[in-house]
């Protein structure tokens, strides 16, 4: 992540778009203002979505949901379905849209 935001303009709103949330701390680390990432399906199948987040049994950093660390935004979205099966079984489908006023 240091490498991929070595040349950024820190004056500007940087975004990251990460498929999967597993590099909380190095895109923190890195100082972009918003990650966002949706692998996780917000914990779909059963028995994921009763994982918590922040467990060791968790696959990835978070699994659903937003949170802030440093001056870094996580989102993970649940997105609309998953690649093989269209619906969804644990959560809900979701479209997420954002409003970014600048920095």
């Amino acid at each position: 992540m240091e490498e991929l935001t070595a040349d950024l303009d820190p004056d500007k709103f940087s975004i990251v778009l990460d498929h999967q949330p597993q590099d909380y701390e190095a895109q923190a680390e890195a100082g972009v203002d918003l990650v966002l990432s949706g692998h996780t399906h917000g914990g779909q199948l059963f028995p994921l979505m009763t994982i918590e987040n922040h467990t060791d049994l968790a696959p990835d950093d978070r699994v659903y949901g937003y949170e802030k660390r440093g001056s870094t935004n996580f989102i993970v979205t649940s997105g609309i379905s998953d690649w093989a099966i269209k619906f969804k079984t644990g959560c809900r489908s979701e479209y997420l849209m954002l409003e970014i006023d600048g920095k």
